[in-house]
């Protein structure tokens, strides 16, 4: 009833047109309408419609591929084969991609990564991915300490994350690619609104190279012994994640804690951190290895949030050996092999070796 009522409500707002204009969301028809906008049209049919919610497709899903989709032709992010196209006439100023790079994201079909981190990405199918079609999964963590492995038989669509109107933060501001402070039916109490891009920057930074912001993302550097804030609001989004996935987000020192949790007790920190978090473990006086190495310095001088492993969308990552066959939260084993990839960046355990490197 609530998510039926949560629509309505967005529904008729879009209808009625009556937003003042000003920039609400990210680009396109997702907001900022003005008194005789023709987004409207775009999407919904007031008497014609084939779809709940008087949308123009049969689904949320379907309505959203018919742009963002591999076929579509009204956005240049194609999520489901996880590129930058530019093919919706539009030429954006300033750039917000590079034409047939990978998306940060991945891609709900199929993944241009380099996961085998050889400096060459390749599009390959996906081997895991987020939900986005309404389909039902398990919402891994969800839920306080001790309450099973979490939420089975969890409905996800691309408006569970992402709200097509815009203006989708606590006060009705922008928020990074138009996310809901509050996802639908989180279970979160209070909801997390992540900064949006000034300049928006869909593609990765690096295809040619093992350096740079392509996996690890843009991060908090050290600088004169200050953090400053990213491009990129990880740390953020680590605590929007952490609204479906609640017992994921960890802080310094999880790893040595117990948190009571049967299924979760040490967990890998997840969130904000600094310097002297890292002293504990790192000397900070020896040079960083190559492949710690980034364009703003040494890996540790970054943040550990959940985009440093995972992509949001899909990921093509490859799991063999061992990491084809470690345990879901629940303690099952199927699926196994590539299917264990959990969205991570890199083959097998790379992820925990690039930072790690043993």
């Amino acid at each position: 009833m609530k998510v039926r009522l949560f629509f309505a409500a967005g529904l008729l707002l879009l209808l009625l047109c009556l937003s003042t204009g000003a920039a609400m969301a990210d680009n396109g028809p997702h907001g900022g309408y003005t008194p005789t906008t023709d987004a409207c049209a775009g999407c919904h049919r007031a008497h014609t419609a084939i779809g709940p919610n008087l949308l123009i497709e049969n689904s949320t899903y379907e309505l959203c591929m018919s742009c963002h989709g591999t076929a579509g032709t009204g956005a240049d992010t194609n999520v489901q084969d996880g590129i930058y196209l530019e093919r919706d006439g539009n030429a954006e100023v300033p750039a917000e991609g590079i034409a047939d790079r990978g998306l940060k994201g991945g891609g709900f079909v199929n993944a241009l990564m380099d996961t085998n981190w050889d400096g060459a990405a390749a599009s390959m199918p996906t081997s895991s991915n987020h939900l986005a079609d309404g389909s039902t999964g398990t919402a891994w963590g969800n839920g306080a300490i001790g309450s099973g492995a979490g939420a089975a038989n969890f409905s996800l669509s691309c408006a569970s994350c992402h709200d097509p109107h815009g203006g989708a933060s606590t006060t009705g501001g922008p928020t990074y690619r138009i996310l809901r402070s509050l996802p639908l039916d989180s279970g979160a109490a209070v909801g997390v609104n992540v900064t949006d891009e000034t300049n928006k920057t869909y593609t990765v930074s690096d295809t040619a190279s093992k350096t740079g912001n392509q996996y690890f993302g843009e991060g908090y550097n050290s600088v004169g012994g200050t953090w400053t804030p990213p491009d990129e609001p990880e740390v953020q989004l680590s605590a929007w994640c952490s609204q479906c996935h609640t017992r994921y987000l960890a802080p310094t020192g999880s790893g040595r804690t117990d948190s009571g949790d049967p299924n979760f007790g040490y967990r890998h920190m997840a969130g904000p951190g600094s310097p002297a978090d890292c002293l504990q473990c790192h000397d900070w006086s020896l040079p960083a290895p190559p492949f710690l190495t980034t364009t703003s310095g040494p890996m540790w001088n970054h943040n550990v949030a959940c985009m440093t492993c995972h992509v949001a969308h899909g990921s093509s990552a490859a799991m063999g050996g061992f990491a084809g066959v470690v345990e879901w939260p629940d303690g099952t084993v199927a699926p196994g092999g590539n299917e264990r990839s959990s969205l991570l960046r890199v083959d097998d355990r790379g992820t925990c070796q690039l930072c790690h490197g043993k």
